[in-house]
Formats: structure tokens, sequence, C-alpha cells
């Protein structure tokens, strides 16, 4: 009867063992099947490895976590196919990116090699970058998009015969959307935005950046205008506004903070959609005559 015993209980242990080891092994496998996991307070969200294609894809969906992690339920509806070398990225619970590889190809005139999800990894559609370079058929996207300044942009590069035609080199591209990652568009060379936590109805910090390989100069001057009627007015003044003939650089990738207080021309603003107009911007060392403008948008009040 002892013998028995010693039995039945050598055979728990084992079993308990075997267990054990399973489920680690399963813990493990888990882990390195995770290629990308990011938190949103108690809610966990990864894309997650689970088979391969030939040649040398992957297979992958996103499982979702609502108890930090303890368990896991998986929401793709129909799995993604990347490469070997993806990137991904989740900007919020909904909004996520899988790039499928860096390089990809033209397609019909458009670049399609990146899912954008906005239900949080239920579904994905393709997107479209929109960029038409006859001489170019490979874009590099070099990371995952990226919000700033409210913004959504996303890094690209191209290799290209320079200029001068003495060899080849990588031009940096930025692309931008106004459909939350769905289609993408070349966005213009020259940002200009309001600083965070900046605005009051007197004046604010403006935030002007140069996203291209060539430098610029500008002066102090600008415009308010006002949206009204389905359409933008300028604020029109008693008296025309006078300006110093300075000029101020903006580097290439440079980034600079330009304070303005409207109160003394244009007074305190009232409740309404405004934008402030900067223009005759332009390229230092060009035999180019054009001049650049940029706008800010913002808003005064609760409209």
């Amino acid at each position: 009867m002892k013998k028995k015993i010693l039995i039945v209980g050598l055979i728990i242990l084992i079993s308990l063992i075997i267990g054990i080891i399973l489920f680690k092994n399963k813990d493990e496998k888990d882990e390195k099947d995770v290629l990308y996991s990011i938190n949103f307070g108690n809610t966990i969200i990864r894309f997650k490895h689970v088979d391969y294609v030939i040649p040398q894809n992957r297979i992958v969906i996103v499982e979702k976590s609502i108890d930090k992690g303890k368990t896991f339920e998986s929401i793709t509806r129909e799995a993604i196919t990347v490469s070997m070398e993806p990137k991904f990225v989740f900007l919020n619970e909904n909004q996520g990116f899988a790039i499928k590889k860096p390089k990809i190809m033209k397609d019909n005139g458009k670049y399609m090699g990146m899912y954008v999800t906005l239900d949080g990894g239920k579904t994905f559609t393709l997107s479209k970058i929109n960029y038409d370079n006859p001489n170019i058929e490979t874009l590099t996207i070099k990371d995952v998009p990226y919000y700033d300044n409210n913004r959504l942009i996303l890094p690209c590069s191209i290799y290209q015969v320079k200029s001068d035609q003495s060899g080849y080199e990588n031009v940096d591209l930025y692309f931008t959307t106004d459909d939350n990652g769905l289609t993408w568009n070349l966005m213009d060379n020259l940002l200009f935005s309001i600083k965070k936590d900046s605005l009051t109805n007197k004046g604010a910090t403006f935030i002007l950046k140069n996203n291209s390989d060539d430098d610029y100069c500008y002066g102090p001057e600008y415009i308010l205008e006002k949206y009204v009627d389905n359409r933008w007015k300028e604020i029109l003044l008693d008296e025309p506004l006078s300006w110093n003939t300075v000029l101020y650089n903006l580097n290439k990738k440079e980034e600079i903070e330009i304070n303005i207080n409207w109160e003394n021309s244009y007074g305190i603003l009232d409740n309404g959609k405004y934008r402030l107009v900067k223009n005759n911007l332009r390229k230092k060392n060009s035999p180019e005559s054009r001049s650049y403008t940029v706008y800010a948008e913002f808003v005064i009040g609760n409209n």
C-alpha cells in the first residue's frame, strides 16, 4: 500500500514538474514572439508574431490586456503580413502603425508599405504615401509616425543623384496626413505653429521650423486674419503697421520660437477663429525670387 502511495505521489510530482516546464516554455515563447508592446494605464497593447510566410515574412496580430498584462486577448480580425525587419507603434489606444519593411517600392505612383489601424488593432488598412518623382523608385521609411505640435509626421528619405552630378546623397523627406494616416503627402519644408499653453487674447509664442536642407531668412512683419462667413478676412487697421527692415536667419533643420504681442497693434482679440500670417520668407543664397508664406491657426474662446 505504501509503495502504491509513493508511486502515485511520484507521478503527481512528475506531472507538476512537466506542467511547470511547459508553462515556463510557453511564457518564454510568448515573450519571444512579442515584437512591440506599450502601456496605456492598465491597458497593454502589443504586436505579436504568430507564424511565418515564405519568403521571409511574418504574420502578425494585435493582442490587448486590460488587467495590466495578466491575460491577453487577440483582437485582430484579419492578421497582417510584415517583413523580418518591421517597425511598430501605437500613438494611443486606437491609432497604431505597422511598417512592413523600411524600403518600399513605387506601385502605380504610390508607395504602400505601411498599415494603419484606427480601432486599436481590430482592422488594418494600407496607407498610401503620395510622392511624385520619376527618378525615384524606392522610398525609405526612416522611423514610425509621430506627433509634432498636433501634426502627424512620417520621416522618410530617398537616395538620389546630387544636383552637380558628382555622386549620390541621402535626402530627408517628411510627409504629413489629414486623415489620421490613411494617406500621406509631402509636407511643406517650413512649419509654423503655436507653442502649447502660450496663447492668450493678447499674444502667443509661435514655433517656426525649417525641415529642409536650405537656409531661409525672414522679417518681423505679420498680419492677422479672422475666419468670418466661411472665409479668411484680413483684420484691417486704421493705419498700416510699420516694420523694421531687419532680417533674421532660419538655418536648415533649425527650430526657433517667435514671441508676438499683438495687443499694441490689433488690440485684445474677441472670441473667434484666427490665423497669423508670416510672408516674405526667402531662401538665402538662392537665385530664385520666390517668397514663402506660413500660417498658424488658433482659436480664442470656445468657438
